[in-house]
Parts: C-alpha cells; structure tokens; sequence
C-alpha cells in the first residue's frame, strides 16, 4: 500500500511536549499520529472524550469521584489500545519487508549465500516473524485481554522494542539488499554473505522475543500496597452516588497513600484480608441500594463507619509505631548518658578513680 505525506501545523511548545511523551512511551510522532488515525478510521470517531462541561458548585473530589474508577479504566484501555496498535505496525511493517526482499530475490543469483538468504527469507523468518503476529494478536484477544492492565505494562515494551529492532534492520536490509541484487553483473556471490549474517542474526533476535512475552505474562503490574489499596477503594466506589460517603472515600485514599506502606505487616495483611473485604461489600450494597431506588441512608451510614474503623486502624497502627520507635529511642539516649557518665565523659557524672 502507498504512502503519502500530511503536513500541518501545530504550536512550537504542543510538539516539544508530544515529542517527549512520545519517546517515554517508546514512539515516534509519526506513530502515534498514524495509531489514531487508523483508531478514527476503524470506530468512525474521536477515540477519547472531547468534552466543554462546566464544572458544578459541588467539591472537585466529590464532582469527580464516581467516575474516577471509569476514567482510570478508559486511560488503561486507550494506553493498552496504543500498544496493541504499535504492535500491529511493527508486525505488519516485517511481514511486507521480508515479503518485499523474497519476491525481489532473482533466480539468477546462486551460491551458498544466496540459498541461505532464500530459506531465511522464504521460511525461517516468515514463520517466525507469523509466530510473532500470532502472540501479539493473541495478547488482545480472549481470556488474556482481561488481565493485560494488571501485567508489568514495561515489559510489553520491552517486547515491542526487541520487534522494533527488527523492524529497522529489516528496513535498511531492504534498501541495500535488493539494489545490490538488481545491480549484481554475475561474478562472485561472497558478496551477499554480510546479508545473509544479518538476516541470520534476525532469526536469533526472533528467538529471543517468546520468553520477553512470557515473562511478561507472567508478571504483575508494579504497585506499592498503598497503591493496591486505593485501587480497590475506587473500583468498589465507581458506581457509588452518595456525595458525603464519596468524600469520606477521598479522605480514607489520601490516609492510605500517605501512611499504608509504613504499617506493621500484619496490620496490612488484616487490612487486605477482612477490613477492606467489608468495605467493598458495603459500598456494593450501597451502589444496589441507589439504583434499586431505595432509601440508602442506613447503607451510607454503615460505609461511613467501616471508613471510619479502616481510617482508625491505619492512625492507630501508624501513632503505635510511633511511640514504640519515640520510646525506643529515648532509651537508647538514656543508656549511652549513662555510658558516657560513667565514662566520665559528661560534666557533673561519676568518674573513675584515679
């Protein structure tokens, strides 16, 4: 399929900021405009939300805080969606290469370099690189997709990069390799060798990516515990209402992220065990009780109480190892005064006799 060029324009700093988020994310400009115009082509509309409301006299978290669990969820979908289509790409972009240089192969060429060039081009690399379209395309596809959001999101890069790599030597071997077959008068065909050792190299960098995806399937997303934790805080409150149980939530989240990891072990296991366990189920009964119609004010109270009893448990833990450490401290401070007395080192103590 041909290409052609878009030009247009846009402010000096847009394109200084974009060029940065792109290089985080491992793309280029050209890349990422070219995931959304294939997204707008195939849904037939603006792949994100493009919205002019004004914002309401309620609180900000309150305003925001039932849709906070979709928004997360639609972010991870669209970040999920932009590595699905950069794998698409470079999966597309390998197959049309190797295809590319195998029909441009003249059957007047011949020799061991050649042969071999051949059945890389025509078989060893085809298949794997079909391989490679078949994982990726799996990946998004079935029981797997369900869970991509909690797999370690930096190793699917990391696979995408090692496809990436090939893709640029498959690229480079297509403008030097078929010229030089095009150009070739007969004559010696050693010539081809460096060709044949790349493409040789590729079929080893092939055999490199199944293990970075299996590793990647087999990980789970970094997240501290207080990150946990609010996560499943906002996934049980997403279909909740109520106004002042969501703005205890947004009090309980800031203790969490602020004070959690520094907990006792077991202090964090009861709480991953058994409070927040009740906390969800209470928030359910209360979202049910909302769309039922039905008077959900003794189920808000009974949320406002379980966030009470978690916040408590979190202030108490943290003020317990407060004091422990404070009186840990004072008596090693009194201990090493009265080393230092007895040593004579401090005015007015005991000295040894002389």
């Amino acid at each position: 399929m041909g290409q052609v060029m878009i030009n247009f324009r846009i402010d000096e700093e847009t394109k200084r900021s974009m060029e940065q988020a792109c290089r985080e994310m491992g793309l280029t400009m050209t890349t990422t405009f070219t995931i959304f115009a294939k997204k707008v082509a195939k849904e037939k509309r603006i792949p994100f939300e493009i919205t002019a409301e004004p914002c309401s006299a309620q609180p900000r978290q309150a305003q925001r805080r039932p849709d906070a669990a979709r928004t997360d969820y639609r972010e991870e979908q669209f970040m999920l969606t932009q590595k699905q289509e950069r794998l698409e790409l470079l999966c597309g972009s390998i197959r049309r290469s190797l295809t590319a240089i195998h029909v441009a192969l003249p059957a007047s060429i011949t020799g061991l370099s050649m042969e071999r060039i051949r059945l890389l081009c025509g078989h060893e690399l085809k298949d794997k690189a079909a391989a490679a379209v078949k994982a990726s395309r799996g990946l998004f596809s079935g029981k797997a997709a369900g869970s991509l959001a909690e797999k370690d999101l930096r190793i699917l890069d990391e696979y995408a990069e090692g496809l990436s790599g090939i893709e640029a030597e498959l690229l480079d071997l297509e403008k030097t390799l078929i010229p030089a077959m095009k150009h070739w008068q007969g004559g010696d065909t050693d010539i081809f060798a460096p060709y044949e050792r790349r493409l040789a190299d590729l079929s080893q960098r092939f055999d490199q990516l199944p293990p970075v995806l299996n590793r990647f399937l087999c990980s789970t997303a970094c997240r501290s515990g207080a990150q946990m934790v609010q996560a499943r805080i906002r996934q049980a409150a997403a279909p909740v209402e109520t106004p002042y149980v969501l703005t205890a939530l947004d009090s309980l989240e800031a203790l969490v992220l602020r004070s959690y990891d520094g907990l006792e072990p077991q202090t964090r296991a009861r709480m991953e065990s058994s409070y927040l366990q009740t906390l969800e189920l209470v928030l359910a009964e209360l979202a049910r009780a909302e769309r039922e119609g039905t008077d959900p004010g003794g189920k808000a109270a009974l949320c406002l109480r379980t966030v009470n009893v978690l916040s408590q448990v979190i202030t108490d833990s943290g003020r317990a190892r407060q004091e422990w450490s404070r009186r840990s401290l004072e008596a090693e401070v009194e201990a090493l005064e009265r080393l230092a007395a007895m040593r004579g080192d401090v005015a007015g103590g005991p000295r040894p006799e002389d």
